[in-house]
């Protein structure tokens, strides 16, 4: 899942402890140690909620988020300081320490941990479809789309989506990127793609939102597996990670991961019931 530029969009608004602000893009992410010397991690974050949601006074929430913040607490950091980061750039931002982490809904995908690391899975969920209330062209799967040349989708550069879609023969030249969620949702409405894909909640959270009689969902997209989310590091990392991983783990077993992404519309029993490794095994 997965989308705006950080470049002078938000500034950074500092709220105390335990609080995910916004701020500019700095190369100072270090290790774990370094990380409770200094107080705060730095945290890569898109704008798709209910995954991360970034709020007009630069406040981050969501799912993502606040587990991360739950998970960090407990390893000695007291803040978070996010930084927006589309997902395409998300990797080569963890690659490059300009952040610590990046924590928003970034898919556990074998070609992903060819690059970096993950903690075990924090946010599962189907795909969706919007489409044109009556599904004119009867899109239920990707294959529906490539099967049909003059039909056109929009999702995110680099996301899970684009990659399910070119997996199962859409065309590049079928996907029309978008820049963020919204104005995705807003070419759908113009008539510009016959279909917006994104993950289901996201795509959910979205219609409700702009509230459009003419759009509708479709959920789960059929042939496409659950899509998991994890933190994800850079792959010198491992310390740090399986660190994480263990109050990870705690925050599972206290019940206050339940506590905290169900209210979002995710399933705890969904997330609980994989591993890293049923994605990347080794990673």
């Amino acid at each position: 899942m997965k989308h705006v530029n950080a470049g002078g969009l938000l500034k950074a608004v500092i709220f105390g402890a335990l609080v995910m602000t916004v701020m500019p893009v700095s190369a100072n992410a270090g290790t774990l140690d370094e990380i409770r010397e200094r107080g705060y991690a730095t945290v890569a974050v898109a704008n798709e909620p209910p995954y991360s949601d970034i709020k007009s006074d630069g406040y981050v929430t969501g799912a993502a988020p606040d587990v991360a913040r739950a998970v960090m607490k407990k390893l000695g950091v007291p803040e978070l300081r996010s930084q927006i980061v589309p997902y395409g750039a998300m990797i080569p931002a963890l690659q490059a320490r300009r952040v610590d982490m990046a924590t928003s809904g970034l898919y556990i995908k074998p070609k992903r941990c060819e690059s970096i690391i993950y903690s075990e899975p924090d946010l599962c969920g189907a795909e969706a479809f919007a489409v044109a209330a009556g599904n004119p062209h009867k899109i239920m799967t990707y294959e529906d789309i490539a099967s049909n040349p003059e039909v056109t989708m929009t999702t995110c550069a680099g996301c899970a989506e684009e990659a399910y879609a070119l997996e199962r023969g859409v065309k590049p030249e079928q996907i029309k990127v978008f820049t963020d969620p919204p104005s995705g949702i807003k070419m759908l409405q113009q008539g510009r793609v016959d279909v917006f894909a994104l993950s289901g909640l996201g795509t959910q959270d979205l219609l409700r939102k702009t509230n459009d009689p003419k759009l509708e969902l479709v959920m789960p997209v059929a042939g496409v597996p659950m899509g998991c989310a994890g933190a994800a590091f850079n792959p010198k990392d491992t310390e740090f990670r399986d660190l994480y991983d263990k109050a990870l783990k705690e925050l599972k077993e206290s019940g206050e991961f339940a506590e905290i992404i169900e209210p979002y519309g995710f399933s705890t029993e969904a997330t609980l019931s994989v591993k890293r490794d049923d994605f990347c095994p080794g990673n």
